[in-house]
């Protein structure tokens, strides 16, 4: 796959803003998420002890990594166009199937403490299968996605973009596609997250008065944990679904505010990597700092 670059092409007004903004907004969430996923698959592979959700945070961690790896060719469009080929066509199926990938397994692991918090005693019987299970889930969630993107990569296919990453806002991506992404991509995932998150809170905060000292203090920061995990991924991905609906419902006179709409939206979506990031970073610190003092 070749890279067919138009650097002499003329961009409008919209497009040369675009291209501001992406120069600006895109190099420190590559250099933020690749210095903090290089670093957290370093703490990974010093892991002694894996569980589940060691599993769980892999899967994410591999889903941001593709998305951070292929991040320049964004920033490199920036500043020089390149040509819709069938690269593009590659990029953007990458694109979307690293951001979903996370969604889903931000789910999973939304689900898979919800169960662990409100069921401890089911959680306890099925420990020693909570690793295949989370490893089954993770090939599950692959296989749907590389299923979606392969049943409809024509909506991504070069002639139905306007650049390599940006699709042609005057021919609609198919509705059995969209429905797919904001449906099954979003809204399930959404509720399941929201439903899940809310629960788990309510009965950590409930648990409060019958717990002292330091587990308290523990208990507290996981709430908060688990409250700043909802409202990322609301932030994150609310807007680029509600981008793709607004693409496919307006018209020739709404397309420069849609193309700039959708623009940020993506970029507020790949500022997830580094979210993501930041926090198993930390996470996984502690877990490795406790290995230590107990040996």
């Amino acid at each position: 796959m070749m890279v067919d670059f138009n650097c002499s092409a003329v961009r409008s007004q919209t497009d040369a803003a675009i291209s501001l903004f992406e120069r600006v907004a895109y190099p420190p969430v590559f250099i933020v998420g690749l210095s903090f996923n290089i670093t957290a698959l370093y703490l990974f592979c010093r892991i002694k002890r894996w569980t589940d959700t060691h599993i769980y945070m892999l899967n994410l961690l591999v889903a941001d990594l593709l998305a951070i790896v292929f991040l320049p060719f964004r920033i490199l469009e920036a500043f020089c166009q390149i040509k819709p080929t069938i690269l593009c066509t590659f990029l953007l199926c990458t694109q979307y199937s690293n951001m979903y990938c996370s969604m889903f397994t931000i789910t999973a692991i939304s689900v898979h403490r919800f169960i662990s918090v409100r069921f401890p005693f089911l959680t306890k019987s099925l420990v020693s299968k909570s690793k295949a299970i989370a490893i089954t889930k993770c090939i599950v969630i692959w296989i749907i996605i590389a299923v979606i993107c392969a049943s409809n990569y024509r909506d991504l296919m070069p002639d139905n973009l306007d650049g390599c990453y940006d699709l042609n806002l005057t021919r609609k991506l198919r509705k059995t596609f969209l429905l797919l992404l904001e449906i099954l991509g979003y809204l399930i995932p959404v509720v399941i997250i929201i439903f899940c998150s809310t629960q788990t809170v309510y009965i950590l905060i409930r648990s409060l008065q019958h717990v002292e000292g330091r587990d308290r203090a523990e208990r507290k920061k996981i709430t908060a944990i688990i409250a700043a995990n909802m409202f990322t991924f609301i932030v994150c991905f609310t807007p680029v679904h509600i981008g793709l609906l607004l693409q496919y419902l307006s018209d020739e006179n709404g397309k420069n505010f849609i193309h700039v709409f959708l623009d940020v939206a993506e970029w507020i979506a790949t500022t997830n990597c580094c979210l993501d990031a930041i926090g198993y970073y930390f996470l996984l610190k502690r877990i490795h700092k406790g290995e230590n003092s107990s040996n």
